[in-house]
């Protein structure tokens, strides 16, 4: 596969990821896998952290050095975050500490304590869904047939 050079392209990975692929070494890459196959991995592995870059590579047929692209992939969404929030104003160290929903973090006067104030789950909810099942009883029973 021959990819057409840009005149502003200085290095080969410049023409690459303009082509969308990403080489395996920062200065003269003999392998590229595209953005596209990365963005795949990267949402398989957020579903499900147990999917390994392994596991990835057997399904595409053993591709090499995969797991140094995903990890540069990983370094450019990071550093694009990085200067959005900074566009943004974003970048204070308590930023995220000012800009929270009111609602969660107000309390009323003379209102006893909860005994959870808050209640977080940074997994889509699903450890939510086992904590509610184990806390409050239900009257849903099942019978097995084996």
């Amino acid at each position: 596969m021959s990819l057409e050079s840009q005149p502003s392209h200085r290095y080969p990975n410049e023409t690459l990821i303009y082509h969308g692929y990403l080489g395996c070494s920062p200065l003269y890459p003999t392998i590229a896998i595209s953005i596209h196959t990365l963005a795949n991995y990267c949402q398989c592995h957020r579903t499900c952290p147990q999917f390994s870059i392994k596991a990835q590579c057997k399904a595409l047929c053993h591709l090499h050095n995969f797991s140094d692209a995903y990890n540069i992939y990983l370094e450019i969404l990071h550093h694009v975050n990085y200067r959005l929030n900074e566009a943004l104003h974003r970048n204070m160290p308590n930023w995220r500490l000012l800009n929270t929903c009111p609602c969660c973090t107000y309390k009323l006067e003379d209102k006893p304590l909860l005994a959870l104030e808050w209640l977080v789950s940074i997994d889509g909810n699903n450890s939510l869904k086992r904590w509610a099942s184990s806390t409050y009883s239900t009257a849903r029973f099942s019978e097995a047939s084996f």
